[in-house]
């Protein structure tokens, strides 16, 4: 019993090394070299329009990269000269349909090695997007000291702020930016009987690299 198991284990050495040895045939009988991986690869989203942020930490040898899109359809080359330490790197795709898309990120050098590939998705915002948005509610306006006074409603949470223009007592355009954890708006030396128009602002993504506005509304106190 103890000869025919090592017999077996001979076998199945002898066996997974002919399959290597068969593979290294194949290849030319050389190890397959890759470049360094991107790192800390992140998609950035924004009005038909999307980003691509990456560092190359190791490899001092990467002389490019190449991204595909598009299920491989499409395809950018960027040269990349690197420095003696992390190099940070992007690339803006704009001219981007509404729609979320996938990507593959590739390093290369000169002699024809890359690197294996890095994965990310990501969506791009337009028209669909912005018809879907809606103002913050204003509940309530009243002229005070000769100021006027705007109450605001519950804020959505990817709003980040309003955006607010009237016209003063000395005739001059006024435009108010408030952030989003503001719950009342005053606006100074308010001209009267004139109107003042409101929008919001929104970002649906942390990450987005564009605002969306929705329609002004205007409203005149009563």
């Amino acid at each position: 019993m103890k000869n025919i198991l090592l017999l077996l284990g001979f076998t199945t050495i002898l066996f997974s090394c002919t399959k290597m040895d068969a593979y290294l045939d194949l290849v030319g009988r050389q190890e397959i070299a890759y470049t360094g991986r991107v790192d800390s690869l992140k998609v950035l989203p924004g009005d038909g329009r999307l980003q691509l942020n990456w560092l190359l930490i190791s490899d001092p040898k990467i002389s490019g990269v190449t991204i595909y899109y598009n299920t491989k359809r499409d395809s950018v080359v960027i040269p990349v000269k690197r420095s003696e330490g992390v190099d940070s790197m992007h690339y803006l795709f704009d001219k981007m349909p509404e729609g979320t898309y996938s990507f593959e990120v590739y390093t290369w050098n000169s002699t024809g090695s890359r690197s294996v590939p890095a994965y990310i998705s990501g969506r791009s915002y337009g028209n669909i997007y912005k018809n879907s948005l809606l103002n913050r509610a204003l509940t309530n306006v009243v002229i005070s000291d000769g100021n006027a006074v705007l109450t605001w409603g519950l804020v959505e949470e990817t709003v980040t702020g309003m955006e607010i223009t009237y016209t003063n007592t000395g005739g001059k355009t006024v435009v108010i930016k408030e952030p989003r954890t503001t719950n009342s708006t005053t606006l100074p030396d308010y001209k009267p009987g004139s109107s003042f128009s409101y929008r919001t602002l929104f970002r649906p993504d942390t990450l987005c690299i564009d605002t969306f506005y929705t329609t002004a509304i205007t409203r005149t106190p009563q």
